[in-house]
């Protein structure tokens, strides 16, 4: 079993599909319940979703506080029915409490529990509070759990719990501190040294005494902990002044190095894409031309001075004549002449640039252009002959067509990602104001 917590700016379309899908089967179709599902409250939940075999099994979604109740809100608790009495729907409600109670310490967890449910999360310590009363035709209750962290006694509580949930519980904590949450850092709830409010992981710090470790024959000596641990905290003083003088804010060289660990952090996920070879032939007969070879021209230009713009039209009406050796001399000698061959489009572009070879392939063979004045001067181009290659056959270029595939696919999760962030922020314009 596979759980995975994820924002909601961190959903991908497929999970945010399957998801709301699993809903409708659950809730709406199931329990003959006609609701509207989609209420527009996933957007300030973050969810917690369970696969098996790559299949979602179980899903639940947790409300920030402010929302419904004063502190976050368990809801949408369902598993699939297929995996029914395994147990998955109280591995999926521990995991959620642990979640709540380290993201959210401070406050009490309520969920709006149908009421045939009331000791089901009763076992959890949830207490009933107030009436019941009627959500979507269903009998409800809500009920309210004081975190685990708020009580005295931690380790006495609930050890009669089923040992998978026990599990979840392990498990909820290793991908929470791994997942895409906003307000909370795992790794500071189990520190070393603090610099401000700032910690120093024990997990970081354990991983750069083995590192020192594995580096010399004799390993660690006595004194290596506590160097390391100073160095740690030196490395972090100055991360920390370097925020403080505004470094991200206006060091261009390091906002650049965020930006791409950002990007590339992003579209990673575009490597373990599965990949079927119908996805590739279609990519690849919708975009034929990105694997077609560029045409190759024979080129002639002449230049001539920005000055001399009457010598360069009489030059034209020469070559319009057919007198190209007139044409010629009229022309200035240029250091770096084209070669009097046939060129792939990219060593034209060598030689004269793109603006002027974007204006070559446009011509027809045999077609003198207008007079271009360009960077000072004004040109002149004859286009000789031009040669147009086909599209090579799929096969030729599978890889050529996975490898541009996979490139795609990493852009589009970067504008999703980057359009799920200006949902997940504040955006103002000042000329939208």
């Amino acid at each position: 079993m596979e759980f995975k917590w994820k924002s909601y700016s961190a959903l991908t379309k497929q999970e945010l599909y399957g998801l709301l899908n699993l809903r409708q089967e659950v809730f709406v179709v199931e329990q003959d319940c006609a609701f509207i599902d989609a209420d527009f409250k996933d957007q300030d939940c973050d969810h917690l979703l369970a696969y098996q075999d790559s299949e979602l099994v179980g899903y639940l979604r947790v409300g920030k506080p402010g929302q419904r109740y004063d502190g976050p809100e368990i809801g949408r608790v369902l598993t699939k029915e297929s995996v029914r009495r395994e147990g998955l729907g109280k591995v999926l409600t521990k995991m959620a409490i642990d979640f709540c109670a380290l993201k959210y310490p401070k406050y009490d967890i309520s969920l709006s529990a149908q009421y045939r449910l009331l000791n089901f999360y009763k076992e959890f310590g949830f207490e009933p509070i107030g009436e019941v009363y009627l959500e979507d035709d269903i009998d409800h209750i809500k009920m309210t759990l004081t975190p685990i962290e708020k009580t005295k006694h931690f380790f006495q509580w609930k050890f009669d719990i089923h040992p998978l949930i026990l599990l979840g519980g392990i498990i909820s904590i290793l991908i929470i501190g791994s997942s895409f949450i906003k307000e909370v850092d795992i790794a500071q709830l189990n520190w070393v040294a603090k610099i401000d409010e700032r910690a120093i992981s024990k997990e970081k710090y354990q991983s750069y005494l083995e590192s020192i470790a594995q580096s010399r024959k004799t390993g660690l000596i006595d004194s290596d902990p506590e160097n390391i641990l100073e160095r740690m905290i030196d490395e972090e003083l100055l991360i920390q002044r370097g925020i403080d003088l505004g470094m991200i804010e206006n060091d261009s060289e390091i906002r650049s190095i965020i930006i791409q660990k950002m990007i590339s952090s992003i579209i990673s996920d575009a490597d373990e894409l599965t990949i079927s070879q119908n996805d590739l032939e279609n990519f690849y007969s919708l975009n034929e031309d990105l694997f077609t070879p560029s045409p190759k021209l024979h080129l002639i230009k002449l230049s001539f001075k920005s000055n001399n713009k009457e010598l360069a039209i009489k030059a034209r009406d020469f070559l319009i004549a057919g007198d190209f050796a007139k044409a010629k001399s009229l022309a200035e000698n240029e250091v770096i002449t084209l070669p009097n061959t046939i060129l792939p489009t990219m060593k034209i572009r060598e030689y004269i640039g793109p603006s002027l070879t974007q204006i070559a392939l446009d011509l027809e063979e045999g077609e003198v252009s207008e007079l271009i004045e360009f960077d000072e001067q004004a040109h002149i181009l004859i286009l000789i002959k031009k040669i147009i290659s086909s599209a090579p056959p799929f096969g030729d270029v599978s890889k050529e067509v996975e490898s541009e595939y996979i490139r795609y696919q990493g852009e589009q999760m970067l504008d999703e990602y980057l359009e799920d962030l200006r949902n997940w922020y504040d955006v103002v314009k000042a000329n939208e104001l």
